[in-house]
């Protein structure tokens, strides 16, 4: 549940991880963000999480397992925890990741950073608007969000070629 969360919400490990049991009936959140500023100092800043219908049904029938295994439901309580019932670590979120990987059988060195770069991608490419793919993620500054995900697809030169063949 945790991965596909991250693969459609574009939210960081850290930040999937401090999700509470009562976030997981909302549409949308205002998560806190530690940033940087430009003297190096971290400022917390807040952004929009969106959850869609599908995500939310996904979420409901997590929290009925939940209950089943007998993990607490209080809206405090972590949403995602580790077999002795404390919040899961981004450590193990890793590791735990890594092994997927490996026994997929996909020769890798992903990490599951990779799900929050697939999700700007993906919104870049059906989009193609950096300032959306910005606030989707967080991203304070839309250089950020330019550095990171914005990359030419072969397709894309393609088609700018046959458009320019056309006027």
């Amino acid at each position: 549940m945790l991965y596909h969360l991250m693969l459609i919400t574009g939210l960081r490990i850290s930040e999937a991880l401090s999700l509470n049991v009562e976030h997981a009936s909302r549409a949308k959140l205002e998560i806190k963000v530690k940033g940087w500023t430009k003297k190096g100092e971290t400022k917390d800043r807040f952004k929009a999480v969106y959850f869609p219908k599908a995500l939310q049904k996904h979420l409901k029938e997590y929290l009925r397992v939940k209950a089943k295994r007998g993990e607490s439901l209080a809206p405090e309580a972590p949403l995602f925890v580790s077999r002795n019932s404390a919040r899961i670590s981004p450590r193990q979120v890793q590791r735990d990741f890594k092994k997927w990987v490996k026994e997929s059988g996909i020769e890798s060195n992903l990490s599951p950073h990779a799900l929050r770069h697939t999700v700007g991608t993906r919104l870049l490419k059906e989009f193609k608007n950096a300032k959306l793919v910005q606030r989707y993620l967080g991203h304070s500054d839309v250089a950020t969000t330019l550095r990171y995900y914005v990359d030419v697809f072969p397709e894309d030169l393609e088609e700018a070629a046959e458009m320019l063949a056309e006027k």
